[in-house]
């Protein structure tokens, strides 16, 4: 299936490198390992780039040496490299991880500081005969970046129950089905009503705009995974260039609309707030609108801004001096730190689904909430609740002080047309 998109770069070189893990993988079990060399675009600074290239020679080399004649060890891209080692049982893995890991902590860099030391990320996967290879790598992908975030020279073994395991496999066909979609023109941005709670009678005030497909007369989701494997072949860009053209035409066309609103909002991806040429053109595009100030929000998760913190905290400043506001999305769900409110320069936090589910019952996830919603409007931001379906939530919610709920307890989301209605009714 990888071979349908064989133009695109990126995938050209998945498709490779699929192929050779193939051809290699010939016992009936085998350890799989994503490897990250962190910190390599500072030793391509305080060293130098030829630097840089021999700690990659050196990296690929332990690899090579660790994977052994059985075994197959190849550079995926960037400071990622990926290999497969045969074990005879799966008990095993930990063992030749940690080997791995412990030879890899050997390599130093020569720069003006002196001898450093390497430091690696390690994700680990047990794989068997049969297995859907672009998965595979996706989801020990996955357990690299968990190890990012608890340190250097962590291993993490992919346990399909974690709870950053993203479903839907990063799949070729996923992303010919979001082409087909975007260009018969069956994709769309359909708002979801967000309300102010500060009144007795919640009034309509904001909107988030979500991406659906149409499929036989019916807007719905688009399949599980779909922006996740944009997202993994570097291809969100396409997504969020569709997102950006599609809201801003919307506000062109509804002028009027944006009186009674206080924003309407849409999501930009992890890699789209790091892609410069991207921001440039929608930072040029937003100018060119000459939208009123404050009216377009744009929401990047916590994980994503936290993960990209230096370059997500310039994009903000740039954007909220024309007029953009930032909502950092899914608050509570990555490391949650409070520290970073003050940091980053948004300008509401929408604090996460999985606390607002408990929120009506005392206890945890209410107090949570409440410490949520404190600390951001100590450091000047609005709050939003998301995932509302019950009355009881709401009025803990208005207790806590919250001030915007979005949820099926007003709405779901709807088309344009029936969202220019509600809020002709509101009024």
């Amino acid at each position: 299936m990888i071979t349908e998109l064989a133009s695109s770069p990126t995938i050209s070189r998945l498709s490779t490198v699929i192929a050779d893990l193939d051809r290699a993988f010939v016992d009936p079990r085998a350890v799989l390992v994503h490897v990250d060399i962190r910190g390599l675009r500072a030793i391509n600074r305080i060293a130098d780039a030829a630097e840089g290239d021999r700690v990659i020679a050196a990296v690929d080399d332990v690899l090579r040496r660790w994977s052994g004649r059985n075994g197959h060890a190849t550079r995926l891209w960037s400071n990622e490299f990926v290999a497969i080692k045969p074990i005879d049982h799966t008990q095993m893995a930990v063992d030749e991880a940690t080997d791995l890991r412990d030879r890899l902590a050997t390599l130093q860099y020569r720069s003006s500081l002196g001898e450093n030391p390497v430091s690696v990320s390690i994700g680990v996967q047990v794989i068997a005969q049969g297995l859907d290879w672009a998965e595979a790598l996706r989801v020990v992908g996955e357990a690299s970046q968990q190890s990012k975030l608890r340190g250097l020279n962590q291993i993490v073994i992919h346990n399909g129950d974690g709870p950053r395991r993203v479903k839907g496999p990063a799949s070729a066909a996923a992303v010919t089905e979001f082409r087909r979609l975007l260009a018969n023109g069956r994709l769309a941005l359909h708002p979801q009503p967000i309300m102010d709670i500060h009144h007795a009678e919640p009034r309509l005030r904001k909107a988030e705009f979500l991406l659906r497909m149409e499929k036989k007369g019916v807007h719905m989701p688009v399949p599980a995974g779909t922006i996740e494997t944009l997202e993994y072949f570097g291809l969100v860009s396409e997504l969020d260039r569709f997102s950006s053209h599609s809201i801003l035409d919307w506000l062109a066309d509804n002028r009027s609309a944006l009186d009674r609103l206080h924003s309407v909002s849409i999501n930009l991806s992890a890699r789209s707030i790091v892609d410069g040429r991207l921001m440039d053109d929608l930072l040029r595009e937003v100018r060119n609108a000459q939208l009123p100030p404050g009216k377009l929000c744009f929401e990047i998760t916590e994980t994503a801004a936290i993960e990209n913190l230096e370059v997500a905290a310039d994009v903000i400043q740039t954007f909220r001096a024309i007029g953009c506001g930032f909502s950092l999305d899914d608050f509570g769900s990555g490391l949650c730190s409070f520290g970073y409110l003050q940091s980053l320069p948004v300008d509401e936090v929408k604090i996460d689904g999985c606390f607002i589910k408990e929120v009506a019952q005392a206890g945890a996830s209410r107090e949570i909430v409440r410490a949520i919603h404190q600390v951001a409007h100590a450091t000047g931001k609005r709050t939003v609740a998301e995932f509302v379906d019950d009355p009881r939530k709401l009025a803990a919610l208005r207790e806590i002080g919250v001030d915007y709920a979005q949820g099926w307890l007003f709405y779901p989301t709807v088309t344009p047309e029936k969202f220019l209605e509600l809020l002709a009714l509101r009024d």
